[in-house]
């Protein structure tokens, strides 16, 4: 312990790593609170509906949520980017021009799917998932998808302008926050109803999202953006992006198909709890994305090095208790949210696996993207969420949803080692330097 305090000091002394802790404390301090109800309105969908009904609903959420990403053309990297980059020198024009043309692109599509999914809820729910039930609460998940993009995008633009409040404000806090308030004030028990407060919850994120954008913009004259200067950034990240959320929601989705909609709600609860060991990774990101574009752009490479080990080395410290934790009193934790979760066990303890080596491979992903390699980090996700999904077919029907937990920390854990080697291939650096080159890390905040 003396030694994590006397190392907490020496990152303290060099004036980028007072905004890393600074800044990554204030956005993890907004995590844990966006964590924590996270965790809340799971535990209250959970409790209030039942396994089998809670199932449904996590089920369409996860739908619609891969659905979504594939509507949104890569503009959440696409935006935070760019907007990073015009926001730093005061370029306002070009800012706004950045998030419009990209919600512009993000709109059309979406409006497609939703009308396809819309007409066609309920064939895809019996003849797909073989799941009669699930029509109305993917159809009610559904209406809501360009609202859901849509906040999602302005809450990365946020973090552009480095407003780390307000972006993991509407990032992760607000859609939960007023479905939790929904259910208590109208206590639905179904999965169809709390499907509808879910959609109204989107709704007003958006709201928020939107009113905060233009508080914390320059308002100006209309700009016309490169379209092409875009695409070359946001047409490598999309495919990255829908490859991204296939490893993340496929093996819950193939479960859908072969399992039981209560063990669906199990992956759903385990998956959602062991998210929150990756918080902290979540919360970095927010405040070092701008300054790891900017630190890239002008050729400060040494710093940008020092500077991404010291956030893989902070993030590790905090995330390992809480692997410990979820290891070791899986079945408390799963008792929170009443009867039928119990055999999520071991779910929870392959999951909580996965997201530590997440953390501990330090924030890659988004240096690929930062540094200019989003064709690296494409071509990383197709054949990760290619795995991803040959795992999950292999393994869910041999065993069930273990084996859609088994798939999908695989696929985690193999996608964040790939970045690695590609960082370490592009930039000459390794962001796995805690468990290896400590010595090196010390040197570097001397």
């Amino acid at each position: 312990m003396p030694a994590i305090i006397n190392k907490l000091r020496k990152l303290g002394k060099k004036e980028e790593n007072k905004e890393l802790i600074r800044h990554s404390f204030i956005a993890l301090f907004l995590r844990v609170g966006g964590a924590g109800i996270a965790f809340l309105m799971n535990v209250v969908v959970g409790r209030s509906l039942g396994a089998s009904e809670a199932g449904y609903f996590f089920l369409a959420v996860s739908i619609t949520t891969l659905i979504a990403s594939i509507g949104r053309v890569g503009a959440d990297q696409t935006v935070l980017r760019f907007i990073s980059i015009h926001a730093a020198k005061n370029e306002w024009p070009e800012v706004n021009a950045v998030l419009k043309k990209m919600l512009s692109w993000t709109y059309l599509p979406l409006i497609f799917f939703t009308t396809i999914i819309c007409l066609f809820a309920g064939p895809i729910s019996v003849y797909i998932f073989n799941k009669p039930e699930l029509q109305w609460p993917l159809f009610w998940t559904a209406i809501v998808m360009p609202f859901f993009a849509g906040y999602n995008v302005l809450g990365m633009a946020l973090q552009g302008l480095r407003k780390v409040g307000y972006s993991v404000t509407v990032l992760k806090i607000l859609t939960p926050l007023f479905l939790i308030l929904f259910m208590f004030a109208w206590h639905p028990k179904n999965a169809e109803y709390t499907s509808i407060y879910y959609g109204i919850a989107c709704v007003i994120n958006l709201a928020f999202g939107y009113y905060w954008w233009r508080k914390k913009t320059v308002k100006t004259i209309a700009v016309k953006y490169d379209s092409a200067t875009l695409w070359k950034s946001s047409g490598p990240l999309w495919l990255s992006a829908i490859m991204n959320q296939v490893t993340i929601w496929g093996g819950q989705l193939i479960a859908g198909i072969y399992v039981s909609s209560q063990d669906v709600a199990q992956l759903a609860v385990a998956r959602n709890i062991t998210v929150l060991i990756t918080f902290i990774m979540m919360a970095v990101n927010n405040v070092s994305s701008p300054r790891i574009a900017t630190m890239y752009r002008d050729g400060q490479m040494n710093k940008l090095k020092s500077y991404v080990r010291n956030t893989t080395w902070l993030m590790s410290i905090i995330a390992l208790p809480m692997t410990v934790l979820v290891w070791f009193f899986p079945e408390f934790i799963l008792s929170l949210f009443g009867k039928g979760f119990s055999g999520g066990i071991w779910l929870l303890r392959i999951l909580a696996v996965g997201q530590l080596v997440s953390v501990i491979s330090g924030v890659v992903g988004t240096l690929l993207v930062m540094s200019g390699f989003e064709k690296d980090l494409k071509n990383i996700r197709i054949l990760n969420g290619i795995i991803a999904i040959a795992l999950a077919f292999i393994l869910t029907p041999l065993y069930g949803a273990v084996g859609s937990a088994l798939s999908s920390a695989i696929a985690m854990a193999l996608f964040n080692l790939m970045c690695v080697g590609y960082v370490k291939k592009r930039m000459g650096f390794s962001t796995l330097s805690l468990l290896w080159n400590f010595d090196k890390i010390k040197k570097d905040t001397e």
